[in-house]
């Protein structure tokens, strides 16, 4: 079932608060920092001076929370484009569903951003479904998951990257008040 931005009003995940607006910057900084946070750990997969100089394990396999930090990263700023407008999003699809409703609807942000969120979720999602079938042996070998990891955090990563910079675009381009 299809739910509207009414639903998730009534249901008390997306409300209307004019005094969210103040915190768009804050929230664009987070969205910026989860980008940071990414880098970082996306970099452990080639930089071995790094993972000597930090100890970290061979087996150690970033992917995964490079994946959850690009996911954050545009969660964040998706967060601040909806604070720009006045509204306070408490839930992950109410917060998608209000995105296409007040940006892509009305032709302010393409329809593509969107999908790369919902993308982002939906990998987040796999990857954790792979740690769990890892944790109960149910894949036959782990370079498998980690080859899997790897290129979904790679395209997470791309994304994150467009995504942040188009909504910090959209968000700019918005009128500071109502």
């Amino acid at each position: 079932m299809e739910r509207s931005v009414n639903w998730f009003i009534n249901q008390g995940l997306l409300l209307k608060t004019p005094f969210i607006r103040r915190l768009a910057p804050r929230l664009q900084d987070k969205a910026r920092s989860n980008l940071i946070t990414m880098n970082i750990l996306f970099d452990l997969y080639s930089n071995e001076e790094a993972r000597t100089t930090l100890n970290i394990p061979d087996e150690y396999d970033p992917g995964e929370w490079v994946v959850i930090s690009g996911y954050y990263a545009m969660y964040m700023m998706s967060l601040a484009a909806l604070s720009k407008i006045g509204f306070r999003s408490k839930n992950h699809a109410a917060t998608a569903v209000a995105l296409e409703t007040f940006f892509v609807k009305k032709k302010l942000l393409e329809p593509e951003i969107l999908r790369m969120l919902e993308n982002a979720r939906l990998e987040r999602e796999q990857i954790e479904q792979l740690k769990l079938a890892k944790q109960r042996r149910e894949i036959a070998q782990y370079s498998v998951t980690k080859e899997t990891t790897r290129k979904i955090a790679e395209n997470i990563r791309k994304d994150a990257f467009k995504f942040v910079e188009r909504l910090e675009a959209l968000i700019e381009s918005l009128p500071s008040t109502p």
